[in-house]
Order: structure tokens, then C-alpha cells, then sequence
């Protein structure tokens, strides 16, 4: 509940870049589901950058970097 508070108010305030770090995590799946979903719809004209070890959560991703042994690929 308190993750899709803050999500929402993300998307209130209509700011051009979003840092997001594990927006998911200790969710179920259907309330990441909702997230997600509510992030794709609201990232148009916007820079987010989303932090996450989940793969279902990269998914909505353009373009996605991977730290490995300390290395940013």
C-alpha cells in the first residue's frame, strides 16, 4: 500500500524523471502487476530510472544495464 502511495505521488507531481529503487519489491503479483502496468502508462515524455533485481520488473525497460563483479555493463 505505502509503495503505490508513493508511486502515485510520483506521478502527481508529473515530474520529468522518476528514480525508482526496487518499486516492487515485498509486493504480490498482482499489486506489481498494477504497478507496472501504471509506471508504462506514466513514463511517456519522462526519464525513469528503475533499480531491480526482478526480471519481471525490467521487462518495461527500453534499454537496461547490469552491475557484475562490480562492472556496469
Amino acid at each position: 500500500e505505502r509503495q503505490r502511495l508513493g508511486l502515485t505521488r510520483a506521478f502527481l507531481h508529473n515530474a520529468p524523471l522518476l528514480l525508482l529503487d526496487e518499486p516492487t519489491s515485498n509486493l504480490d503479483s498482482l499489486n506489481e502487476a498494477v504497478i507496472l502496468k501504471s509506471l508504462h502508462e506514466e513514463r511517456e515524455g519522462k526519464t525513469v530510472v528503475l533499480v531491480s533485481h526482478r526480471q519481471s520488473t525490467m521487462r518495461i525497460a527500453d534499454t537496461v544495464h547490469s552491475v557484475e563483479h562490480g562492472r556496469m555493463s
